[in-house]
């Protein structure tokens, strides 16, 4: 027996799992000046969902975020709704219809399919000897599933109030959708780089998580979409240059190898970024996971392409 026993615990990590079901949209028009997030967040054990939504337009933001009921039913459901945000599930994998609708803003935008959807499990089937996005978030190998498709995007944008009241536009851009479920542990994650990239000819979704637990142990996945079909990232390193805006790096350098021993080397423009948004995406509380959403230009330097990215940079802060 240890003295220690007869004392009051220390509640471990893995205690403050809870599951989670997420859904991420982020929408690019640098054409028409114009950029969009829609994010939602469901935890049915505890009987709530938050949700945001950030449209930036000309310079001017509107944003909304907060709790909001959990949508009911929800399992298998083809329309969620998450206060004024409404998702339609019109054709699995192919075409999704995001809506939201307050006092300010009346926004559509339609995500069809440009690449094969990818599931991040695969990584660790390449690279069972790293660290996984599920030991990473969840504590163990198979707790956690993480999802993101290459998307085009269409809609409108109606402005009510504010310095844009009265604009109302088509919008025709570069679109991504992100999908996560299981038991997900937020308090733990301690930083991370979250980054997706549209090619003409080729899309990547490439990211790197470090947690307060096992900070040294890094989690680096990712992947490249082509028409064909998807392939892993078998490495990747990614490399901050100089000093941006607001925190943020001047360049962000990312470094892959693929399965097949192609080498990408994708250069972005944050400093130069043509949108820069924050992500609301939980309730702060003693601690707040803030995200910076860098929408840019990028650069594949083996072959010229020039695309568009959206390099998130994320880290735990005191609220």
């Amino acid at each position: 027996m240890l003295l220690h026993e007869d004392y009051p615990h220390t509640v471990p990590a893995r205690a403050w799992l809870r599951w989670k079901e997420n859904y991420f949209w982020v929408f690019m028009d640098p054409e028409r000046d114009l950029c969009c997030l829609a994010h939602s967040t469901a935890e049915p054990t505890f009987d709530r969902a938050f949700a945001s939504f950030t449209v930036l337009h000309k310079g001017v933001k509107v944003s909304h975020s907060g709790e909001v009921p959990l949508p009911q039913p929800f399992e298998h459901q083809k329309l969620l709704r998450y206060g004024n945000q409404t998702v339609h599930f019109l054709k699995p994998q192919e075409e999704f219809l995001v809506e939201y609708e307050d006092e300010n803003i009346a926004a559509s935008l339609r995500f069809t399919r440009r690449m094969h959807l990818f599931d991040f499990l695969a990584c660790a089937d390449v690279n069972p000897d790293q660290f996984s996005i599920s030991e990473n978030t969840a504590l163990d190998r198979t707790g956690f599933r993480h999802q993101g498709q290459c998307m085009n995007a269409t809609g409108r944008m109606t402005f009510k109030t504010g310095e844009l009241a009265g604009v109302s536009l088509d919008v025709d851009g570069s679109g991504y959708r992100d999908h996560s479920w299981g038991m997900r542990n937020d308090q733990i994650v301690l930083d991370h780089n979250w980054s997706f990239f549209n090619f003409p000819t080729m899309g990547f979704h490439l990211f790197t998580v470090r947690n307060i637990v096992r900070p040294a142990n890094m989690t680096a996945e990712g992947y490249i979409a082509r028409p064909e079909g998807n392939e892993v990232i078998k490495t990747l390193r990614i490399e901050n240059v100089g000093e941006g805006p607001e925190g943020m790096p001047d360049k962000v350098i990312f470094h892959t190898v693929t399965l097949g021993g192609e080498k990408f080397t994708l250069t972005a423009d944050v400093g130069n970024a043509f949108a820069r948004l924050p992500l609301h995406s939980q309730k702060p509380g003693a601690k707040v996971y803030y995200n910076v959403e860098n929408m840019c230009r990028v650069r594949c330097e083996e072959t010229g392409e020039e695309g568009l990215a959206n390099v998130e940079i994320g880290t735990l802060k005191d609220a």
